[in-house]
C-alpha cells in the first residue's frame, strides 16, 4: 500500500489551510503612528511586532514635531529583526509624531514673577510679555524644570530682558528670549452693576478688581468710603472705576421741590412754604424760593428735607412774611 501520497496531500492540505493565518501573522503599518516616550521601536510602528516589538528603532521625534522615514530604508531594518514587511505602492513615506502638551502660560508667569521680586521688584504687580514665541511643546506627564537666566530688570520703568531655560530628562533643553514689563497695579472699587443717576451705591454693590497704576487717574476712587452711600450723579457703568466725580452726597432736596423754611430763634420757631431752587444735600447751602412773598432765600438744608434759614433779622422777617 502507497501511503506516501495520502501523507502529501494532508501535509499540503494543512500548508494551504494554515496559509491566511501566516499571511495575516504579516506586521501591518499603523495608521496613525504617534509615540509618547523618547524612544521609537518597531513596536510603535507596526501592528503585530510580536518579539521585535520592543526593539528600537532611534530617539523619538521632539515633542509636538514628527520625522519621516523612507519605506525602503524601515522594510530593511524591520527584516534584520525577523519582520517581513513591503511597503505598498501607496507608501510614500512612514510619518512619526510625537504627542505633547503645551507650557501653560501661569507656570511661565510664576516663575518670572518670583526672578522679578528676587531683582527689586515691590507690590503687587502684573507681567505684560512682549515675547512672541512662548508656544513650547512638553513630553506628555513628564517633570520639567523652568529657570529664568539672565535677567535684566529696571525698577523705574518696569522694563526687563531674560532668558527662560525649559529643561527636563525626555526632550532638548529649550532657551526662550523673554522681553516685558512688569506694571504696578492697584486695587480699586468698581461696581457689579450698572447704578443709574440718582441710585444710593450700597456696600453689596462694590467689588475691589485690580488694574495697572497708569491707568488710576487722580479723580478714580481708591476707597470703599468715597463712593458707599454716595449718589450717582450720572449712570456709572458695572465693572469700570469709579470717578469721585461721578458720585456726590445723596440729594436730600431736589430743584424744584416743595420744602419746609425753617426759621428758630430763641423765642420762636417760624415756618412756611417754599420751592428749591437747586439740589442739596445734607449741610449744603442752597436757594429757595419764599412761596408767599416769592422772594429767594439762602438756607441749610437739614437731615429731614427742611431747609433752615440762618437767624437774622432779615432773613426772620422774610420767613414770617
Amino acid at each position: 500500500m502507497n501511503v506516501k501520497r495520502p501523507l502529501q496531500l494532508i501535509l499540503c492540505a494543512a500548508i494551504v489551510a494554515g496559509w491566511p493565518m501566516l499571511a495575516a501573522a504579516a506586521p501591518q503599518l499603523r495608521s496613525p503612528i504617534i509615540v509618547e516616550g523618547p524612544n521609537l521601536t518597531l513596536g510603535h510602528i507596526f501592528e503585530d511586532a510580536g518579539s521585535a516589538a520592543d526593539v528600537r528603532v532611534g530617539p523619538s521625534p521632539e515633542p509636538g514635531e514628527r520625522t519621516v522615514i523612507r519605506p525602503g530604508h524601515l522594510a530593511r531594518f524591520a527584516k534584520q529583526h525577523g519582520l517581513s514587511w513591503t511597503p505598498g505602492p501607496a507608501v510614500n513615506a512612514v510619518v512619526i509624531r510625537r504627542s505633547s502638551t503645551r507650557l501653560a502660560a501661569q507656570d511661565v508667569e510664576a516663575t518670572l514673577r518670583q526672578a522679578l521680586r528676587d531683582a527689586g521688584a515691590r507690590g503687587h504687580f502684573d507681567v505684560e510679555l512682549r515675547t512672541r514665541n512662548l508656544d513650547v511643546a512638553l513630553p506628555l506627564d513628564s517633570a520639567f524644570e523652568l529657570d529664568v537666566e539672565r535677567l535684566s530688570y529696571d525698577q523705574e520703568s518696569g522694563r526687563f530682558t531674560a532668558s527662560l531655560r525649559v529643561a527636563g530628562e525626555d526632550f532638548a533643553t529649550k532657551e526662550i528670549a523673554l522681553d516685558g514689563t512688569a506694571h504696578s497695579v492697584l486695587e480699586v472699587p468698581v461696581t457689579t452693576r450698572s447704578i443709574a443717576k440718582g441710585e444710593i451705591i450700597d456696600e453689596t454693590d462694590v467689588a475691589w478688581v485690580e488694574i495697572r497704576g497708569r491707568d488710576v487717574g487722580r479723580q478714580t476712587a481708591t476707597e470703599l468710603a468715597q463712593i458707599v452711600g454716595q449718589e450717582a450723579k450720572r449712570r456709572i457703568r458695572s465693572d469700570t472705576p469709579v470717578r469721585v466725580i461721578d458720585v456726590w452726597a445723596p440729594r436730600l432736596v431736589r430743584k424744584g421741590s416743595l420744602v419746609n423754611i425753617i426759621v428758630e430763634t430763641r423765642y420762636m420757631v417760624l415756618q412756611t412754604s417754599g420751592q428749591a431752587a437747586e439740589d442739596g444735600a445734607l449741610g449744603d447751602v442752597v436757594r429757595v424760593m419764599n412761596l408767599k412773598s416769592r422772594r429767594t432765600l439762602q438756607g441749610i438744608v437739614s437731615a429731614n428735607g427742611e431747609i433752615s434759614i440762618p437767624h437774622n433779622g432779615a432773613y426772620q422777617s422774610t420767613a414770617a412774611n
